[in-house]
């Protein structure tokens, strides 16, 4: 069975003739530490003759992670699973701890050069055309959004205005 439940092999049915509740625990099916499947029927037989390697431990169920003794925890299992690297230069102008999380999220995306763009859409065939969303003749670029786009640049105007800055911001 290697990974796979009861139910993905075999179905409902056959846990239903085998007079198992859909929340059974295994220890349903343990006799005496052996394993025990009613013999009624031949898919009930062949989940018999396959657990029949498993080892029957009669300690209670726990979870550990990596090695015996060490309980699971979330923050444990990521460490395990990233990749290590330095931070980020940048770390600390998107992750401080006024933000705002949706701004932060579009900042950190941003920075990485990870917002899904026209122009990288079309290039993976999602969409057939790059053009700007705002009609301004160009293609949809990161690049085009944040700095280049004649709409963008008059939000931008209007934020630093707001702001009491009076400044070209693009070219």
């Amino acid at each position: 069975m290697h990974g796979e439940s009861i139910h993905a092999l075999y179905g409902h049915r056959v846990i239903y003739d085998a007079g198992l509740g859909r929340l059974a625990f295994v220890k349903k099916v343990l006799r005496a530490g052996r394993w025990c499947w009613p013999p009624n029927f031949e898919d009930l037989i062949e989940i018999q003759r396959r657990v029949q390697d498993i080892p029957i431990s009669l300690s209670p169920d726990s979870i550990f992670w990596e090695t015996v003794g060490n309980s699971f925890s979330t923050k444990m299992a990521w460490q395990g699973i990233r990749s290590q690297s330095s931070e980020a230069l940048w770390h600390n102008l998107v992750w401080h701890p006024s933000r705002i999380p949706k701004h932060a999220f579009c900042l950190w995306l941003a920075i990485l050069a990870a917002h899904k763009t026209r122009d990288k859409l079309l290039a993976i065939g999602v969409l057939q055309s790059a053009s700007c969303v705002f009609y301004c003749g160009a293609m949809e670029s990161l690049e085009h959004i944040y700095f280049q786009c004649p709409y963008t640049e008059n939000i931008w105007k209007a934020v630093f205005a707001k702001c009491n800055i009076y400044r070209p911001i693009f070219h």
